[in-house]
């Protein structure tokens, strides 16, 4: 039997064999050494960042109760001083430049890079900056032209939540430059996801959620973990990734046509960079006509709020707010307060103003929080000169009784200990709780007050007494417009917001001429010749402006005028 013939390769044959080889070791070295340099660097977050389409929000989830106490979910851990929050990471100007670059579609905006949330255990996106700090060069996205807007929904098992995102794609005039992050806190097996279309996109591709999913961003959390809408939204807000502006909403809102360039418009006649337009919703109940326009004239504004709670975590809650026609019609008029059901600014104040990482179980307090620290940061609070967008009440929605509440869940007293250690934090970190020094202070400087403005002249302008914990009302001074008039002559020239130090304002002195004095003289009146219904109505009106606190006088008058009612009613 012959052997089989070995052919030889000829010496081009071995040459180029020899070549191949060494290539094939040289890339093998090359990857070798690419990845000891990937391990050995300073890592900027507690694990190596990792593209959010490539890392299912179910396995985020599961990593991130990996390393929990088996007894406590890891969002309730205790939170120690020396754990580093992962805060926005130092990055070049040459990379920045490029993240913003690369984020000028819709589509760029599929990936996120993640990072450990040290507080929760959970793997949340990385923090964007800008590539430059300077506010008055903050670059202005766009969109075929149009300005973007990044849209934040926080939703907790909210049925409502896939109709809200219909409404602001349908009705958006240009829909195109709507970047939407939704922060769905849901039960998988119980609720039905905000993003998923009512059919299959497969067999429907134009419906809106099919046609604009590449501008929708989905973070999912598991609901029987949620600590309250400060941590989603804190979340949310991490998914911005330059926008030209930012837009905060609540999951069960109908929107009107064409709301996107009305509330733009309103917001370029502030002439103002830091005009930040934010209200308390009115209620969708004969407000959207069939054709999706407003039949409203009026629109709330905010400039009610007082004390609450126990000391030393005693803070200032808004309560309902007037709604009237505006004052001032052909522009939005300034206020105090701000509100978290909607909030409309451009995005360096996503940036500058980021929701609190460390404040679970807080539902109250975080409205008060956020517009102080707005305001320290040189932002302007404005109140809408026109609604775009309402709310569904549960008062008026018996479909809303039902949805559930984040605290349901979660009513251990564990959970409870959490909030009244939460609001100790938040009062604390913006000066409103100066007794208070026993609070934790984990990244105070990023979610603690700016340096533009002293919050001791807030505190001062708007009658807030953090000592006694006392505010008086405000409603005469702002809904008139006159709060509006007066500060709105101090707006900078170059539109950077307005100089406080300019101010020179005595909102105790106006506030005794227009309510507290008329209110007295019309209280004296009707002690003179007491007519029960009279003196009832004005009583009530007495309430609410908080005579009895404005001094020990007119507290001794309330008394007598209290007892001349009593007396005045009818014998069982």
């Amino acid at each position: 039997m012959k052997r089989p013939r070995i052919r030889r390769r000829s010496k081009a044959q071995r040459s180029a064999v020899q070549l191949l080889m060494r290539c094939i070791v040289l890339i093998i070295l090359l990857a070798w050494l690419g990845l000891l340099a990937v391990y050995t660097q300073p890592m900027e977050a507690a694990v190596e960042p990792i593209p959010l389409e490539e890392f299912a929000a179910e396995e985020i989830l599961r990593r991130g109760s990996d390393h929990a106490s088996d007894d406590i979910p890891a969002n309730m851990l205790p939170i120690q001083e020396e754990i580093k929050q992962a805060t926005p990471p130092p990055k070049s100007k040459e990379s920045e430049a490029k993240v913003f670059q690369d984020a000028n579609l819709p589509e760029e905006h599929e990936a996120f890079v993640m990072e450990r949330d040290e507080q929760t255990g959970l793997f949340v996106p990385e923090w964007w900056s800008p590539p430059d700090d300077n506010i008055s060069k903050f670059p202005t996205q766009t969109v075929e032209g149009e300005p973007t807007i990044f849209l934040m929904i926080a939703s907790y098992r909210d049925f409502q939540c896939r109709d809200s995102l219909n409404s602001a794609l349908r009705r958006a005039k240009y829909a195109a430059r709507l970047v939407i992050g939704v922060v769905q806190q849901n039960i998988k097996e119980e609720d039905e996801s905000c993003i998923d279309p009512i059919e299959s996109c497969e067999t429907n591709r134009e419906q809106l959620l099919c046609k604009h999913k590449s501008q929708i961003k989905l973070y999912e959390m598991d609901a029987r973990e949620a600590s309250g809408p400060v941590y989603a939204r804190h979340v949310g807000y991490r998914m911005y990734r330059g926008e030209a502006f930012v837009m905060q909403i609540d999951a069960h809102v109908v929107f009107v046509n064409d709301w996107d360039e009305l509330i733009l418009n309103q917001w370029r006649t502030t002439h103002n960079e830091m005009a930040v337009l934010s209200t308390y919703l009115s209620d969708v109940k004969d407000s959207v006509d069939a054709n999706g326009n407003s039949k409203r004239r009026t629109r709330p504004i905010m400039c009610n709020s007082d004390f609450e709670g126990a000391k030393p975590a005693r803070y200032l809650r808004h309560a309902s707010q007037p709604e009237a026609p505006p004052a001032i019609a052909d522009q939005p008029m300034l206020q105090p307060f701000w509100a978290a059901g909607f909030s409309f600014a451009r995005g360096h104040f996503l940036v500058n103003v980021p929701y609190d990482c460390c404040l679970p179980f807080v539902f109250m307090g975080e409205e008060i929080s956020i517009g102080i620290r707005a305001w320290t940061h040189g932002y302007d609070l404005y109140a809408p000169a026109q609604s775009v967008i309402f709310h569904e009440y549960a008062q008026n929605s018996p479909r809303r009784r039902k949805v559930p509440k984040f605290w349901e869940a979660r009513k251990d007293r564990l959970r409870q200990g959490d909030g009244q250690r939460s609001l100790k934090r938040l009062t604390a970190l913006i000066g409103m709780a100066p007794d208070v020094h026993d609070y934790d202070r984990i990244h105070a400087d990023l979610y603690g007050l700016g340096t533009k403005r002293n919050v001791s002249t807030f505190y001062h302008l708007f009658l807030i007494n953090v000592f006694n914990r006392t505010a008086q009302p405000l409603c005469r001074f702002v809904e008139t417009g006159a709060m509006h008039k007066e500060y709105i002559k101090a707006l900078r020239p170059d539109g950077m917001g307005i100089d406080y130090s300019q101010i020179n304002f005595d909102t105790q002195h106006f506030l005794d001429q227009r309510l507290y004095i008329p209110l007295v003289n019309r209280l004296k009146r009707q002690l003179e010749k007491p007519d029960r219904g009279a003196l009832v109505a004005i009583l009530n009106e007495v309430s609410r402006a908080k005579l009895e606190q404005r001094s020990p006088e007119y507290a001794a008058l309330v008394r007598v005028a209290r007892n001349k009612q009593v007396s005045l009613s009818p014998k069982p």
